[in-house]
This record gives C-alpha cells, structure tokens and sequence, in this order.
C-alpha cells in the first residue's frame, strides 16, 4: 500500500473514492479528499491486523478498518471433483452473510416483551394491532377477530416416541415404546387414547394436534404447504419476508425480523467464483480497489483485477 503527503493528510492512494459514493468507499476514520481517501490525523498506523482494534461491526483488511456492511462474505469453493473448501467471513457482532454480501440484524441481541416483535432494531406492540393471518402477527400472537391477541399456550415437550409430557417435561413409558398411533391420539399405559377434543390450557397437545380455542384439534398443516412456506394454525404463508424471532428455516436467516432468503447457502462455486444472489459469478480478473469489497474472500487485488489465491491450490 503507497502513501503520499496530501495537504497535510496521509492518503491512501490504491483506494478510490468517486464522488458518487465518496467516504464510504474509504476505511473507518478516513475521508474522500481529492478523489483519494485520507486519514485526518496524519497517521499512517500499522499495515499489521493483529495491532489494530476495530470497533464493533467493522473489519480489519491490512491496517484499516472497514464497515462490515457490503463486504463480500462466505464462499464453498470446488477445488477438484472430490475437494471443496468452505470459507467463513467475519460479518462482524450483529452481521449475517446473506447472499454473498454482509448484512446487518439490527434485531440481533434485541430483547422485546411478549407481545412485541423487534422491527429493523426496534421493540413495536403486536397486541390489539389490525391483521388478516396469523403471520402478520409475528410468532407469539394470533390473529383473531382481524386482531392480534396473545394467547396462554403451555409449554410444548417435543418428547421422544415412547415417552409422555406432563407439565412440560417428558418421562418414559416403557409399556408405549413399541406402540405406534394413528394421527389425533397418544399412546398411554400401552394403548392409543384419543387426543382431539382434550383440553390444553395447562398441557401442550400432543399426537399431532394444536391446540386452538382451549382444545386440542388435529393439525391443519400436516402435509400441506409446499416447499419455502410454513404453516401455522392451517394457514400456509411463503417465508420471504414473515415475522421472525433470531432463527428462520433453512436457507432463510431471520434479519431485521424478517425472514430473508439466503440462496448462496450451501452454494459451491468453481475456484475464480463467487456466489452473488444464488449464482456463480465469475470474479476471477474483475475490476477491483479493495479485495474485501469488490473480490471476495481469498482474493487479492492486484493491478486493479481480482486474483484467486486459491488458483495456487488447485
């Protein structure tokens, strides 16, 4: 990295900085001067990462601290027909890779009330608001009467075949473990006993039932939403975009408190590739200033075109 005496300021010149975008372009701390990126204390501070404390959502890439937010993230690389190697960025404290580029959950770490759901880094009241399904009332409310109302369900066991739940703990029944039954009724004392019908204000309904109005019904989602939806209370709803507390099913990520699809999850690239929206793109000899930017992880920048380091490799 070249450094040059620019009216009184240390200028970063491998870096642009275009008017268009201006400081943003520049490491933290640093601002657009002349088409240039410059440091307005006058220090030139280590090249060395392991000197440099960057704050919170930012990342050192040789002595400077850059926001994590836009970097290039991740990448599952085929280096011959039986090798791949998969590669894990540092997004920073609250960033997620979503689909080759960091993204900020400004929900993460963000504790609301019961009847809140958290809304780009923000607590918002769910309860008494106007809805049409379920899913608009985020995971803790239901949607009734085109409001949404908290509901007192018990605590759900998920136990294991041949056991029951009773106050939201599972114990063994040995006399069931071989005892397999029909969909609306549990296994108890060795027999298959109907649950439909069964009250659930203090037990969670088991036997493939919800529980719905104080009782427990056979549930309506079994086997009907189609792939990238979920179900709740019989309605099917496409994931993009519902209301998510810190988790989403694969490959959505829950950002901002929304469910976002991440189509580069799990995607393996060529080595000179990088997976950008789902798709392999080459980035092998693109245009570049900064590698972490414009690259990805693994490259190098080198006279301005972006160089795989895992060509070395393979």
């Amino acid at each position: 990295m070249i450094f040059v005496l620019l009216s009184g300021l240390h200028s970063v010149l491998c870096e642009r900085c275009p008017i268009i975008i201006g400081d943003f372009e520049c490491p933290v701390g640093y601002k657009c001067v002349d088409n240039q990126c410059s440091s307005p204390d006058g220090q030139l501070g280590s090249a060395d990462c392991k000197k440099v404390n960057c704050p919170s959502m930012t990342r050192c890439f040789k002595g400077r601290c850059y926001s994590t937010t836009g970097l290039t993230c991740n990448r599952n690389v085929l280096l011959d027909s039986s090798t791949a190697e998969s590669i894990i960025s540092n997004c920073g404290d609250k960033g997620k890779c979503i689909n080759g580029r960091c993204v900020e959950d400004r929900c993460m770490d963000v504790s609301c009330k019961e009847t809140e759901i958290c809304r780009d880094g923000v607590c918002v009241q769910m309860a008494g608001a106007f809805c049409l399904f379920h899913f608009d009332c985020g995971p803790s409310l239901e949607c009734i009467g085109n409001r949404c109302a908290p509901t007192d369900l018990p605590i759900e066991c998920n136990c294991d075949p041949g056991e029951f739940c009773q106050q939201g703990k599972c114990f063994p029944d040995r006399s069931c473990a071989h005892v397999v039954c029909s969909q609306g009724s549990l296994c108890t004392n060795g027999a298959c006993a109907p649950v439909v019908g069964r009250e659930c204000s203090q037990e969670a309904c088991e036997g493939g039932t919800v529980c719905v109005n104080g009782h427990c019904v056979l549930d309506p989602c079994t086997n009907r939403c189609p792939a990238d939806h979920e179900c709740r209370l019989g309605e099917c709803r496409h994931l993009q975009g519902i209301s998510c507390h810190n988790q989403c099913p694969h490959p959505y990520e829950c950002i901002d408190g929304r469910c976002t699809r991440n189509d580069c999850a799990r995607k393996v690239c060529k080595v000179g590739e990088a997976c950008e929206n789902g798709l392999c793109v080459k980035v092998e000899d693109r245009f570049c200033t900064l590698a972490i930017r414009d690259c990805g992880e693994r490259f190098e920048c080198e006279s301005n075109k972006c160089h795989d380091k895992l060509l070395q490799t393979v």
